[in-house]
């Protein structure tokens, strides 16, 4: 409605100006620009002088003029005032300005569900510069997440409409650690609906239901209380190695980061890139299974190799990437102390 009332008066505004053009030129001859500019000045009150003698039908018509212009000016400030103000505090107005930015997103990562869980994965991805886009029913739960600059989205994550908002058909991958294992899988199954193409990681809280949402389409299935418990063992046996995997360790020293492999160095041989750049290539993962390299394995198109060395010496690696292509990789030991991270 005051979009329909600002079209309306901006339209009388118009005709009013092209009233007062017509009238000083009928009634006092002047050029058409002295004309316009005399109108636009009555209007506006600015009252710079007139370009030329009025007569008294000039007088007459100007004090009308001003009668009729200077209300129509005040309610359309006094309407701009308001729609401004209304777009800044209306929630739906706030919600659609939100969700007209998720449309330019490509490429970006959902997370479906925001506890201490989502919230400890939506760290590590503002840390390696991934746009996020997070969703969850409980407004208050998403307040810290805004204040972050990730993109929030309030809505039933099993919604498919909610997901098609969060931009799920252009996402490159999707979390989704909601604590319910129904919702989970009913979020996987929707994803996957949505885009085939989309890498979907899902929680679950035990076995049965890590076989369901993969069966249903999720790429991997993680169980955060198996995962801590492998953690925790993994401490006790082999502490300073599972520092390093997990992150904890940042060191300008020794990097350990995930690359996948640019055309520009398919065909190259591990002692090849070893030599030009300095860093250890420690495996390849081919074909969905991590191989021993050696040095005269050469790499293949879609491979992924572990890189390890001083943080300029796989920088240099990562280098073949920028200009080859833009491929996720991911980082352990050199980045934000957050795990793997995605470069």
């Amino acid at each position: 409605m005051d979009r329909r009332r600002l079209s309306l008066l901006l339209a009388l505004i118009a005709g009013l100006v092209l009233f007062g053009t017509l009238g000083y030129r009928v009634l006092e001859g002047w050029a058409w620009l002295d004309c316009v500019f005399m109108t636009v000045m009555t209007l506006t009150t600015v009252g710079y002088g007139s370009p030329g003698p009025l007569g008294t039908d000039g007088k007459v018509f100007s004090t009308l003029l001003m009668l009729v212009g200077i209300g129509l000016m005040l309610y359309l400030l006094t309407l701009l005032a308001e729609t401004v103000v209304r777009g800044l505090t209306d929630p739906l107005a706030v919600r659609r300005r939100k969700e007209r930015k998720l449309i330019h997103l490509r490429g970006h990562t959902v997370v479906c569900g925001y506890g201490q869980v989502g919230e400890a994965v939506c760290v590590a991805l503002r840390g390696a510069r991934k746009d996020v886009v997070v969703i969850d029913h409980r407004p208050e739960h998403l307040e810290w997440a805004q204040g972050q600059g990730i993109h929030t989205l309030v809505g039933d994550a099993t919604d498919e409409d909610v997901l098609r908002r969060a931009g799920a058909e252009r996402a490159e991958s999707l979390v989704t650690v909601i604590n319910s294992d129904p919702s989970n899988l009913y979020v996987v199954l929707s994803a996957k609906g949505l885009n085939p193409a989309l890498r979907v990681i899902a929680r679950a809280s035990d076995e049965s239901a890590a076989q369901k949402m993969r069966r249903a389409g999720a790429d991997e299935v993680v169980n955060p209380y198996q995962l801590s418990g492998n953690r925790i063992a993994a401490m006790m046996l082999a502490p300073r190695l599972s520092r390093l995997l997990s992150g904890d360790v940042t060191s300008d020293h020794f990097i350990i980061r995930e690359i996948s492999v640019p055309d520009t160095l398919v065909g190259q041989t591990v002692e090849a890139l070893g030599r030009e750049t300095g860093a250890l290539i420690v495996a390849i993962w081919r074909g969905g299974q991590p191989i021993r390299c050696r040095a005269g394995d050469v790499l293949q198109a879609d491979d992924t190799v572990l890189v390890a060395g001083a943080a300029a010496e796989v920088d240099a690696v990562e280098g073949h990437r920028a200009v080859g292509g833009s491929a996720a990789g991911g980082s352990v030991a050199g980045g934000s102390g957050a795990g793997v991270q995605p470069t």
